[in-house]
């Protein structure tokens, strides 16, 4: 009795809760089309709500679900070098008993990219995905995934 109104009571919170209080979008991307074989870079920019966060790119046993961005296959880009992000606060979260990084407000992870050698000229969609898991000092919701898409036009 007592699990069925902890979901009954989770249910509710969720109800009341953002439908996804984290909004992505890539920007900063090439103003001009880029050669098969170059590199480039494009900002993967996560606007948070007030009052919630999303955990940093550092995994921690036990801790909460890391935030993690990868391309997605199929396509003529790929990752030139790891994924960097802006600096995350780091605070004591009493929901987890550990110190943990996170962020607020927004948060920027930069992708060092590079067209493969032989991608077809023309207008392509760079994919990046996002899986990430957002809290308030209430509730985590369920983690979740996101494709985020930008046009890139590849040189002959």
């Amino acid at each position: 009795m007592k699990s069925l109104i902890c979901a009954i009571l989770l249910t509710f919170s969720l109800a009341g809760a953002a439908a996804d209080p984290v909004a992505w979008k890539l920007a900063d991307g090439p103003a001009k089309a880029v050669k098969p074989g170059a590199r480039f870079t494009v900002n993967l920019v996560a606007r948070v709500e007030e009052g919630w966060h999303l955990y940093s790119m550092k995994h921690v046993e036990d801790g909460p679900v890391a935030t993690r961005i990868w391309l997605a296959d199929g396509q003529p880009f790929q990752l030139a070098e790891a994924v960097k992000s802006s600096r995350p606060e780091t605070l004591q979260d009493p929901s987890f008993n550990m110190e943990v990084e996170l962020y607020e407000g927004e948060a920027t992870f930069t992708l060092p990219l590079k067209v493969a050698a032989g991608s077809a000229a023309g207008a392509q969609t760079l994919v990046v995905n996002a899986s990430y898991q957002s809290c308030n000092n209430k509730i985590c919701l369920p983690p979740k995934t996101v494709k985020v898409e930008l046009p890139v036009t590849v040189a002959k």
